[in-house]
């Protein structure tokens, strides 16, 4: 039975919860189903992954898969959006054998200029969700709003590398820098100026300072690179000003640069 890594503050024992509980109820499955390496996405769909990988298993239908690339299992795990539904998923994972995970999803350019499709690795994050205070311990208070997350340097470091060498091969660039996770659409776009000027952020998500807070806090090696999906500094928002071109140039790149740079990652070194 794989330990729980869950901090003692978490209390759950006293409510009778045990570590596979939390798997069974967040991830659907129990806590031996879960590969030390984990691919964790919000939405992406299970199609991105195939042209280079194997699907051995559906764990849990729409959630969670069991993959082999190059003779080495992995699974990927579809958490739904936001910071709470992948802030749990990553503490779910802690109750498994999960030691590395790599989260990719999507990201809104900042920067004037960015391109829809092309890649961004998150060097940090700020905390603008509601998540990430719960992870303290003692009372409730706004703790980590606004305070900075950051990834496992080593293997954001390798994920920078192989995602250079793919950009160059492909024609795809590749932009370093901290995220904002916030937890609005329609109320996010009076605050981006502010994001860039006081917080140092390029580019605005929702998942990534939970994702890296919750795998800290349980000890699994977590890094992330996100394709852009948008460009509101360009007038190119969710809502309007994409053209189908770019959105068609988007998922040609997820399914033939990001997904094999990302298996290559959590499957090697």
């Amino acid at each position: 039975m794989t330990p729980s890594r869950l901090p003692a503050y978490f209390e759950l024992d006293r409510y009778g919860i045990a570590p596979a509980d939390v798997t069974r109820l967040v991830l659907g499955c129990e806590p031996g189903w879960i590969h030390p390496d984990v691919v964790l996405t919000p939405v992406w769909h299970l199609e991105a992954m195939l042209d280079g990988a194997t699907l051995v298993e559906t764990v849990t239908p729409k959630r969670v898969f069991n993959f082999e690339y190059n003779g080495h299992p992995f699974t990927l795990v579809r958490s739904g959006i936001g910071a709470p539904m992948a802030g749990d998923a990553v503490l779910a994972l802690g109750c498994s054998a999960c030691t590395r995970l790599v989260f990719t999803g999507s990201v809104g350019g900042l920067v004037p200029g960015m391109a829809i499709g092309h890649l961004v690795l998150a060097t940090g994050a700020v905390a603008g969700d509601g998540f990430s205070n719960y992870l303290a311990p003692g009372p409730l208070a706004p703790t980590a709003f606004l305070t900075a997350a950051a990834p496992d340097a080593e293997l954001t470091a390798r994920l920078g590398a192989l995602a250079d060498a793919a950009g160059r091969a492909h024609g795809v660039s590749l932009t370093r820098g901290r995220v904002f996770s916030g937890d609005a659409l329609v109320a996010q776009f009076h605050h981006l100026p502010g994001i860039v000027r006081d917080h140092g952020c390029i580019g605005i998500e929702m998942e990534v300072a939970a994702v890296f807070r919750a795998a800290a806090l349980t000890g699994i090696r977590a890094a992330a690179l996100l394709q852009l999906s948008d460009v509101s500094a360009d007038g190119k928002s969710l809502f309007a000003g994409r053209s189908e071109q770019e959105q068609a140039r988007k998922w040609d790149l997820r399914r033939r640069v990001l997904a094999p740079l990302l298996l290559d990652a959590i499957v090697t070194g």
